[in-house]
């Protein structure tokens, strides 16, 4: 039941949504992550509502396989990172937009050895964060738009914060 309710939210928020996206990347650690983490590739999709003349909200979920340089008792790591948030909307800037919202990422660890039980990663890990956003339209076409996307996140981690930089290419429908 509680999986209906997900997919019914999902097709609603869509249904409502002025624009949806789907874009692809990679992923970029930042401080200690990079020596921790491989940069990776990553695959999204996302949708945008104009909320105000000025002003758009989007919602963008973004997945990746990371690897990690030293721990050997994982294969890898599956990353979801979930973001919500609002910008500035075309009529301000023709060909760009700044945003700021809050982040949702998940992790959870491949196991591959019995050690890999021992890490909190290998049932999962979810910390809230911030998100910036930039994006910028390349091609603008009466259908489709094709552009830029950015994000730095900064997840809430203990003992330190998380950085994540994002980049790729994006087509809005």
């Amino acid at each position: 039941m509680k999986k209906y309710f997900y997919i019914s939210l999902l097709l609603v928020s869509n249904a409502l949504a002025q624009s949806v996206s789907f874009s692809g990347g990679a992923n970029c650690f930042l401080g200690s992550l990079q020596k921790e983490i491989e940069p990776a590739p990553y695959l999204g999709a996302g949708f945008e509502l104009e909320l105000s003349y000025y002003t758009i909200g989007y919602s963008h979920a973004t997945f990746s396989y990371l690897k990690l340089k030293k721990n050997r008792d994982f294969h890898g790591l599956y990353q979801f990172l979930g973001r919500a948030g609002i910008e500035t909307s075309e009529h301000l800037f023709e060909f760009a937009s700044i945003g700021v919202g809050i982040s949702l990422a998940t992790v959870r660890g491949n196991a591959a050895t019995p050690a890999a039980e021992n890490y909190m990663l290998n049932t999962s890990e979810s910390n809230f964060g911030w998100n910036a956003r930039l994006k910028i339209n390349i091609l603008k076409m009466e259908k489709f738009t094709v552009g830029t996307l950015f994000y730095y996140d900064k997840i809430l981690t203990l003992p330190n914060s998380s950085h994540l930089l994002q980049g790729g290419m994006f087509v809005g429908i």
